[in-house]
């Protein structure tokens, strides 16, 4: 019962600094929504020929827009661990008999209300937008979890990565080594199931091929677009628009999330008892 108290009151710790300065909430989700109203605009004649009939770009474009939400929420959110480290926070709240691993914990649960509320705002603009979520309320909760998932494993990673690193311009550098190559290497904004950021899946390098295969970035994409658009079958090359989305990919999707999470977790808490202690 102490961690899930201690887990609570640093998660509301967290919370109320976040807000107290919304301009990093709001710059964290100019990008996102810049390129949700940009992108298909320049985009949407391209991408439109590449897609099934029915199927507009931004219907396509908008479930890669709510990862990248999340994953630039999250990648940085370790600034805040080393900003404490820093001030001399942590060392107070390790002074304190607060339970090591909810220090993790409620940074982690914070960053991820955070990017939960700004992924149902870049929702309602796209919904405002036009874009139609075939699976209904079911699919918008399902796709939260997905989102919610995916903040998990970088938020944890980010806080790790700042305990090991314990420098802002170095966290910085190594979250922008990890993340930016994931991002380029989804199926964020190309149209395609054979092609991966532009780039023709069977033109890839071999030892490329293998690392997209464990994206977690585009496993997510890949899981919210099912939701938003329906199931892409590969034999008739057209989305099946049906309330039965609980399919082979959405389940490897929360499977590899899930899974990635759990060891992420595991990591910024051994992490932090290594070199925070």
């Amino acid at each position: 019962m102490n961690a899930l108290k201690d887990t609570w009151y640093i998660t509301l710790r967290d919370l109320r600094t976040r807000i107290r300065m919304p301009i990093f909430l709001f710059m964290s989700m100019a990008q996102p929504i810049l390129f949700l109203l940009l992108f298909p605009q320049i985009f949407n004649k391209m991408g439109s020929s590449m897609l099934p009939a029915g199927i507009s770009y931004l219907q396509f474009f908008a479930p890669g827009i709510l990862v990248m939400t999340s994953l630039f929420s999250a990648a940085f959110s370790g600034m805040g661990m080393i900003m404490d480290m820093d001030t001399g926070i942590l060392s107070r709240q390790m002074a304190t008999p607060v339970t090591r691993v909810s220090i993790i914990l409620g940074r982690v649960i914070a960053t991820v209300v955070v990017i939960l509320a700004q992924a149902i705002v870049m929702l309602v603009i796209a919904l405002l937008m036009g874009v139609h979520i075939k699976t209904g309320f079911g699919g918008v909760l399902l796709l939260l979890l997905l989102i919610g998932l995916l903040g998990t494993s970088l938020s944890a990673f980010s806080n790790g990565m700042a305990l090991l690193l314990k420098r802002q311009e170095t966290l910085m550098a190594t979250v922008n080594l990890f993340t930016m190559p994931l991002m380029f290497l989804s199926t964020m904004m190309t149209p395609s199931q054979t092609v991966m950021g532009g780039v023709p899946i069977s033109l890839l390098p071999h030892w490329l091929d293998i690392v997209r295969h464990f994206n977690p970035i585009d496993y997510t994409i890949v899981g919210v677009r099912d939701l938003v658009i329906g199931k892409l079958d590969l034999t008739s090359g057209a989305y099946v628009h049906s309330y039965q989305y609980i399919g082979a990919d959405l389940w490897h999707s929360f499977t590899v999330l899930g899974v990635m999470s759990a060891v992420l977790v595991i990591f910024a808490t051994l992490m932090f008892r290594r070199r925070a202690e």
